[in-house]
């Protein structure tokens, strides 16, 4: 969940739902992303494209994106 006090407090409740889902989202693609396998992955990467775009429908692409940023995956090696 998005931290009280920080930019959430302005956002209206829609822009805030589409925000907590893509933080959710994020966290669930870190926490679960080496029990998944590329079908699983991939349906969550579209999940997390889908509530992007909702939140630069929305206003908050750019909070989307430092959110994105923060929550990143590291690349793989392989």
């Amino acid at each position: 969940m998005l931290p009280a006090g920080s930019k959430s407090d302005r956002l209206s409740p829609l822009q805030a739902h589409f925000m907590e889902r893509l933080d959710r989202l994020l966290r669930l693609r870190n926490e679960r992303a080496g029990k998944l396998n590329v079908d699983g992955l991939h349906l969550i990467d579209r999940a997390v494209y889908s509530t992007y775009q909702d939140t630069v429908d929305l206003g908050v692409g750019d909070d989307a994106k430092e959110l994105l940023h923060r929550l990143a995956i590291p690349a793989s090696s392989e």
